[in-house]
């Protein structure tokens, strides 16, 4: 396994972080089908909500992968959302939250 990725999480929104994580897999089996189906509205949708939560509860990198999965349904850019739902995979795969 590659090293996990910690991300520190203010103290104050611990409870809120476990629904926060579960919604991030829950747009991961959304995204697959999506990008099964060509539905790039949809992959759009989820990229935005991504982009604009994802800093607010301490996860930069998932903030950066939803601006570029955005961007990328905007472009009609198969490959590049592909590329993106797999950096999503593996950051859910690795990341470990401490809590400060």
């Amino acid at each position: 396994m590659r090293d996990p990725i910690v991300v520190e999480v203010e103290a104050d929104i611990e409870d809120l972080i476990p629904m926060f994580l579960e919604q991030r897999r829950k747009d991961q089996t959304v995204m697959t089908q999506a990008l099964a189906a060509g539905d790039l509205e949809t992959l759009r949708v989820i990229g935005h909500g991504m982009a604009g939560a994802g800093s607010s509860y301490g996860f930069n990198q998932i903030t950066a992968i939803g601006e570029a999965m955005e961007r990328a349904a905007r472009a009609r850019d198969l490959a590049e959302l592909k590329t993106q739902a797999a950096l999503l995979a593996d950051y859910m795969e690795r990341v470990v939250v401490t809590y400060v």
